[in-house]
């Protein structure tokens, strides 16, 4: 034997073990040999390699306030969500899994960035829906945007909240200056020559209506007799209201939540006083809790909200009752729905990979009256949906219809 030379020899039936070294070494033999051997190890590692896996759907991640003042928001937008996720499922789910969900509670603003760092590492969210409140959406899309995640806005309205350049952001419902402006043009085509008062809370959507009210109402030429602001925890407006019923104001624009409504009626009866018109801006009117809570005295308050379940969103609403008890509380639930139902089905379409979710939805082109209830999709360039919308509605007997 020669050597620095390795021969392998191993016993075949047949073969003699003491067989010459000259006929082991014949070159068939030996390719034989090296031939067996590499089929060997092939069929091990064809063994040992894992199966391929079908791809799993992106989890989603829920940022929403479900506990603090802004909970039953917060709740109601959840309760959308849950009932996109079942109708998805209903179908088949996501590339054939069941939606999956993990909510984090964004209790306020400081906590709203955590909430979504949380879904994001955590819960390991490839998209976050979110978040039922403007203050709380700058915050959380900031984070995910940070965190190169999908971030997309299903209620809060801030039209700044969209102005940043954000790449990985995009809102699938209303915002505050289309609010602003369905304001001002009912106000021209129905209150024309009305003494003005506008009363709004400085926070996030209120600040932002306020804003986009005075823009319109001043492009318009329609002056306000009286404007007056107030900090987001203030819950008193018996002054405010005093002040409104001394200088004659006979149509009241408010921009406020659910606590900012109770206090602006209890201020007026309080008072005695009532101007001829109220129109009600941001989440406090649109909650059938608000209307439960103040009776007959909420009758005739007209609302500029997301559309609440109109006909075409029936069976939503039927799906509301059975699962919750109750019929929808407002209209957020339903836009809710709407954009996560837009979310989900993409996802779908994609085989449950987020990865090209912004770049598919940026260009999906849905007519209006495509979603649920009734919005469609166009987003521009700063990831807005042009197609989504607001419309007047009236309060009686504690329900909401078109007005």
């Amino acid at each position: 034997m020669l050597s620095g030379s390795w021969f392998i020899c191993i016993t075949l039936p047949g073969l003699v073990p003491n067989a010459s070294l000259a006929a082991m070494s014949h070159p068939t033999r030996r390719f034989l040999l090296a031939s067996l051997s590499t089929s060997l190890m092939a069929g091990r590692a064809r063994a040992a390699a894992p199966k391929a896996q079908p791809p799993t759907p992106a989890t989603a991640g829920v940022v929403l306030p479900l506990s603090g003042d802004l909970s039953l928001i917060g709740d109601e937008c959840l309760r959308g969500i849950h009932l996109a996720a079942s109708a998805l499922n209903a179908a088949g789910g996501i590339a054939g899994h069941k939606v999956a969900l993990v909510a984090a509670d964004a209790v306020d603003q400081s906590h709203a960035a955590a909430a979504v760092n949380q879904v994001i590492t955590g819960g390991h969210a490839g998209v976050v829906l979110g978040t039922g409140a403007s203050a709380l959406s700058y915050a959380g899309s900031a984070a995910a945007e940070l965190a190169q995640v999908p971030y997309i806005e299903l209620n809060a309205p801030a039209v700044g909240i969209t102005a940043r350049g954000f790449k990985f952001l995009l809102r699938t419902g209303p915002t505050t200056s289309m609010i602003g402006a369905l304001a001002v043009s009912t106000i021209q085509s129905r209150f024309k020559g009305r003494k003005i008062g506008l009363l709004f809370n400085t926070g996030a959507t209120g600040g932002a209506i306020a804003a986009a009210a005075i823009a319109a109402l001043d492009t318009a030429k329609i002056p306000v007799l009286l404007a007056i602001g107030y900090p987001e925890d203030v819950t008193d407006l018996y002054d405010p209201v005093g002040r409104f019923m001394r200088a004659g104001v006979d149509l009241v624009l408010h921009a406020g939540g659910p606590s900012d409504v109770l206090g602006f009626y209890l201020a007026m009866q309080a008072q005695s006083w009532r101007p001829q018109t109220v129109i009600g801006c941001g989440n406090g009117y649109t909650l059938r809790e608000t209307a439960d809570a103040l009776g007959s005295v909420f009758d005739g308050t007209l609302v500029i909200s997301a559309p609440y379940y109109p006909a075409a969103a029936a069976q939503i609403a039927q799906a509301y009752q059975a699962k919750y008890g109750i019929p929808p509380r407002s209209a957020d639930s339903l836009t809710a729905y709407a954009g996560a139902k837009l979310v989900f089905d993409t996802l779908n379409a994609q085989g449950g990979s987020a990865d090209k979710l912004l770049d598919v939805l940026r260009k999906v082109d849905i007519p209006a009256g495509g979603l649920a209830n009734g919005f469609g999709v166009a987003f521009d360039s700063s990831g807005q949906n042009t197609r989504s919308f607001v419309t007047l509605q009236c309060w009686h007997g504690a329900q909401i219809a078109p007005a």
